[in-house]
């Protein structure tokens, strides 16, 4: 059977049939429907697709890799090998039609939904190494692959088809799409890591470049067969240069304001209404078709629009979830298809192999040299460098439409185009695993200098960070942080809301300011009453404490990356995260990574009670009953430490529960027994003159006992301090980790959270900054379940 490039040279002329089903199976040479010859292959590609990415999961690889290998079996270098009749068979003429449609239509609105994701303000936030990388990468790339293709041409006696079609290779070769690193970024969950931004703005930037240039190269780069006279060149590309303008000034100023037009039609948490969705959908048809007609290819249309449609909820998020689904179940798969019938590796030659691999070789080095001299030069550290040059010159599915083309367009041969899809394959293959091991983005948060609230200094600014997943916690959090305040020390807190942002991957950290009384839209937010709250909560506090606000939107995946990276650049004391059983798996998967990779402690806030009360504890005047649960650890020091800081205001009643065990015998770890004993008595002879301070010692034999007497104690109190890890081999805790349920409020925690725990208190489980107490004692006995947390 011919391939579908020379396919579209020859008319196949059929017979108008009614679909049989019943012909099925009944020995018909060929059916006279289409259905199931076009079910068969799109759920071939499907399962071959699942199938390699559960075998390549291992590994680490990108679904592009698994997705390519799947299409490249349902073609000639594998399927009309194995069983030609049974090819010919399942891809008619007829067939292929219908694919075909159903790829372009697929091909558009995966553009379309990737260029949502764009936000292309990032462009004017992009410093001078993005802007260096950006620019540079795709220039000096395009003008090497181009003075090497002239070279191999020169030298080399090539095909006549070959030889016209290279600087189109090098062209496309020195691309970096940020389509697809957008895409690689978020399933490496890199997006809002530092490497992520900066890869991002590069990727934008020469996106950008290489979609005015490569046209115009393309263009007159063609097969000798199909290049335009040179008379008609300057023509042709004046035209398609007004087209894109026109396209461009439409979209800007016609098209971008009605959809801002059907967002404030929309009332605020609901989807857009049907009609809104349909003729978004207009839009996108009639921009498409408008750039083929007019000479630019019909996706500039879609990139165009998809970059200009608002991401904000409700119109990016709704056409995202509504769209994502069909378009790569139903049409994308065909995509793959047609990708792996264009695809032969027996008929490259060795000579067409060398060539064309030679301009992808360069194009790759030099991007790679131009990405990694200027990351240096501003400072970049190396491992960071090698994992930027790597992941600019990965390959998607983006570049691979790009191709398929240009193959389309005959301004490159069948050869060119099988090589270059193999090494996309066989680029992205080696190096997303090589990323995973060189780049590790929790690096950059160890601290080389404690963190927490046991060395923060008694007079000295106390630095909390408090995280807000939902507008119920707002009045928990600033009554813990007036239960926190002292008025003999200083404390500065920055509150962070959370925000998964489905409708754009990239991620945005947003700065309100809490002096301006303008609210933080034109059309009132879920977040314009923590603002007020704040507002009100910090003209109370008469400057006494400096305040801040800030929304972080991204996915939940790398959603931990915005609080730590925060926390490290604030150098807070404390991370305080609220937390509810009834909390979603992705709040409780950032929970996870926070307590993992915080360069300070952390404080996980299980909240009820007086702390839930609407009204908060600042505006009256009330005495709050605090405890802390001291069984032994850095953890419970850090907790003691919070608990002294509280005592210091007068409305705050503190009792210590120390916890002794019966037939107390020598710890293993001196220096750990030695610093808790340290603690105890120091904060004992602080304390000694304080009224508000009761010390209780509890001896106990097992941890039955010690549950005994956490019941006991339930109501007595409105808020309990207490570390997250204990020594596992302590008789105090014997026999109640296997009880345990949440990994993420330790052994004691999750004890006073259970149900069965009748309590009006607040529980507050505290984390002593992970990094430097595993690195100072080197003992690994308080890292209760930590390998149970991913």
């Amino acid at each position: 059977m011919a391939s579908p490039t020379s396919a579209k040279n020859f008319t196949v002329c059929q017979p108008f049939a009614t679909m049989v089903w019943g012909s099925v199976g009944f020995g018909s040479e060929q059916p006279n429907f289409n259905i199931p010859n076009l079910i068969i292959p799109i759920t071939s590609v499907t399962i071959l697709s699942a199938i390699f990415c559960l075998i390549l999961r291992p590994l680490g690889n990108h679904t592009f890799v698994s997705q390519m290998l799947a299409g490249i079996l349902m073609g000639p270098s594998f399927l009309e090998r194995v069983n030609e009749k049974f090819s010919n068979k399942i891809f008619t003429p007829k067939t292929m039609t219908v694919l075909n449609v159903f790829e372009s239509l697929g091909i558009i609105y995966m553009v379309f939904l990737l260029s949502v994701r764009i936000d292309i303000r990032i462009i004017q936030k992009s410093g001078r190494l993005a802007i260096v990388i950006g620019v540079g990468s795709f220039v000096l790339s395009m003008i090497a692959t181009i003075l090497a293709s002239s070279f191999v041409k020169g030298a080399i006696q090539l095909e006549e088809n070959l030889g016209n079609s290279l600087k189109t290779v090098a062209a496309l070769e020195s691309t970096i799409s940020i389509h697809v690193i957008l895409a690689l970024l978020s399933d490496l969950k890199l997006l809002n890591s530092e490497l992520g931004r900066l890869a991002v703005s590069s990727s934008l930037i020469s996106s950008a470049v290489n979609w005015f240039a490569v046209p115009f190269t393309s263009n007159s780069s063609g097969q000798a067969a199909q290049a335009p006279p040179p008379g008609r060149f300057k023509h042709a590309a004046l035209l398609m240069f007004l087209s894109l303008t026109f396209i461009v000034v439409l979209i800007v100023f016609g098209l971008r304001p009605t959809m801002f037009w059907m967002m404030r039609k929309t009332p605020g948490g609901k989807s857009p209404k049907r009609g809104h969705l349909w003729f978004v959908n207009i839009m996108l048809l009639g921009c498409s078709l408008f750039a083929e007609i007019t000479g630019l290819h019909g996706y500039f249309g879609a990139v165009i629009l998809g970059i200009n449609t608002p991401a904000t909820p409700p119109m990016g998020g709704s056409l995202v979830d509504k769209l994502e689904s069909i378009i790569w179940a139903v049409f994308m798969p065909c995509f793959l298809i047609n990708v792996g019938r264009r695809v032969n590796f027996f008929s490259v030659g060795l000579k067409t192999f060398l060539t064309v691999e030679l301009i992808i070789v360069v194009a790759t080095l030099v991007k790679f040299v131009a990405i990694i001299i200027p990351s240096l030069y501003y400072k970049l550290p190396f491992r960071d460098a090698v994992s930027l040059g790597l992941l600019l010159n990965c390959r998607g599915l983006y570049d691979v439409q790009i191709f398929s083309r240009a193959i389309q367009q005959q301004m490159i041969t069948d050869e060119s185009f099988a090589i270059m899809v193999a090494s996309s394959v066989l680029k992205s293959a080696i190096i997303i695993p090589l990323v995973r091991v060189v780049y590790d983005s929790s690096r950059r948060y160890v601290a080389y200098r404690r963190h927490t609230i046991q060395h923060n200094g008694r007079n000295s600014e106390l630095r909390i960070l408090a995280c807000i997943n939902d507008p119920d916690n707002v009045a928990t959090i600033l009554n813990i942080i007036q239960t926190s305040n002292s008025p003999q020390s200083p404390i500065a807190v920055f509150f962070m809301n959370l925000e998964e942002y489905v409708g754009r991957y990239t991620p945005v950290v947003v700065q309100h300011r809490l002096d301006s009384l303008e609210p933080s839209s034109s059309k009132p937010s879920k977040i314009d009453p923590m603002i007020n709250a704040l507002r009100h909560y910090k003209h109370y506090q008469k400057g006494l404490k400096s305040v801040h606000c800030f929304t972080a939107v991204a996915p939940f995946a790398s959603m931990h990356d915005d609080i730590c990276l925060m926390a490290f650049e604030k150098c807070t004391a404390l991370v305080i995260l609220p937390f509810k059983r009834a909390d979603s798996p992705q709040i409780r998967t950032v929970t996870k990574n926070v307590i993992k990779l915080a360069p300070c402690s952390v404080g996980i806030l299980y909240y009820r009670g007086l702390f839930m009360d609407p009204k908060p504890i600042f505006s009256r005047q009330l005495t709050i009953s605090v405890c802390v649960l001291f069984i032994g650890g850095p953890n419970d020091r850090e907790a003691l430490a919070y608990g002294a800081r509280m005592v210091e205001n007068h409305s705050i009643m503190l009792t210590i529960i120390r916890f002794i065990a019966m037939n107390h015998t020598t710890n293993d770890n001196l220096i750990e027994e030695s610093c808790d004993l340290n603690m105890i008595n120091g904060f004992r002879m602080t304390c000694i003159n304080n009224s508000n301070v009761e010390y209780i010692t509890r001896s106990v034999k097992d941890g039955a006992e010690t549950a005994g007497v956490l019941n006991a104690i339930g109501d007595d109190f409105d808020l309990i301090l207490v570390g997250r890890r204990h020594d596992r081999h302590s008789q105090v805790l014997l026999g109640l980790s296997e009880w345990s349920e949440i990994e993420e409020l330790g052994v004691v925690g999750d004890i006073l959270a259970s149900s069965h725990f009748a309590s009006r208190a607040s529980i507050m489980v505290i984390q002593q900054q992970a990094s430097i107490v595993e690195g100072m004692t080197g003992n690994s006995k308080y890292t209760y379940n930590n390998n149970r947390i991913p």
